[in-house]
């Protein structure tokens, strides 16, 4: 593929700790003509290196997976990123990823994957100075603290880890349900979030229960996402975190029944879910109390919209 005829995009990134080592975030602004895509992440032991390299990697490989090969000017405030993918790395790869001292090289599989996804592109590299109001160098060093201050929001409830590599991405979900029994209106909702990237779904209908709609919420969730990943699903239900965690294996080893040899209710709907988890590794989470998020509050608020439009019609 000739030179111009090459997407032409433009990413800015950022990234830091506070302290440093400790806990860090990094943000990446993506720009292809008229779109914009926003990505973010963070650890909570880490360094301003390690975050300024994950910035870039996240960047690059997302656009080798939706775009293809592209023509990329990259711009970072990190001469440690620019000076050490455009000089350092070829003498390290010469050297065995031993420096000029016969140290290993620091953050060496960052490295070797930044290598990877940079031959696969076509990327200029430009060095900004921070800090001195670039209006979307700021936006990335914003984005980047947000996500490092994320972790102090998440204290006290279970934080999904840094995922272990690009092709399987954490992505947390909270879901919630709404139902007026009198009339039969029911509504369900769901908040994907990948750092700041974030997706809403919602659905209603009549003539169904306020479970059946939970379980609905989980499915359509999973469905949404493209390719596999690690999912930290949260709802303040019991109904459906220990169903789907613990209840659900009970009642396929007896051919869908309870303990007490009842049919299992809403069997069609978690034989739906279980379809739709396979292709993630699921982890289920109770969110109640201190440990709900601002994304189950949101779910709440689409939930119970959606039941009262059905409601409107009945």
């Amino acid at each position: 593929m000739s030179h111009s005829k090459l997407p032409h995009i433009e990413i800015y990134t950022d990234g830091g700790c506070d302290p440093n080592p400790g806990p860090g975030g990094w943000g990446a602004i993506i720009r292809f003509k008229d779109r914009e895509w926003v990505l973010s992440g963070n650890d909570p032991d880490t360094t301003n290196n390690r975050m300024e390299l994950q910035a870039g990697t996240a960047a690059l490989a997302m656009l080798k997976e939706t775009m293809g090969r592209c023509r990329i000017d990259l711009y970072t405030d990190s001469e440690y990123l620019r000076r050490g993918i455009t000089e350092w790395i070829a003498a390290w790869e010469q050297n065995g990823w031993l420096t000029a001292g016969k140290q290993p090289v620091k953050n060496q599989d960052l490295w070797r994957r930044l290598q990877e996804l940079t031959q696969a592109h076509e990327v200029y590299w430009h060095w900004l100075k921070g800090h001195t109001g670039h209006p979307l160098n700021e936006r990335a060093d914003r984005l980047a603290t947000k996500a490092r201050q994320a972790l102090q929001r998440r204290a006290g409830r279970p934080a999904p880890p840094h995922p272990p590599d690009d092709s399987h991405p954490a992505v947390e979900i909270c879901v919630k349900a709404s139902y007026r029994g009198a009339q039969g209106a029911g509504g369900w909702a769901a908040v994907l979030r990948r750092g700041e990237h974030v997706k809403t779904l919602s659905g209603r209908e009549a003539g169904t229960s306020s479970n059946a709609l939970l379980i609905r919420a989980a499915a359509q969730a999973l469905q949404a996402l493209t390719r596999p990943c690690h999912v930290y699903l949260y709802s303040d239900a019991d109904y459906l975190v220990k169903g789907a965690s613990e209840w659900i294996k009970g009642w396929q080893a007896r051919n869908w029944r309870t303990r007490e040899g009842k049919k299992v209710a809403n069997r069609a709907e978690w034989e739906t879910l279980l379809e739709a988890a396979k292709l993630h590794q699921v982890t289920w989470l109770s969110a109640r109390g201190d440990l709900a998020t601002d994304d189950l509050a949101r779910a709440e608020v689409l939930a119970a919209e959606a039941a009262r439009a059905v409601q409107e019609k009945i």
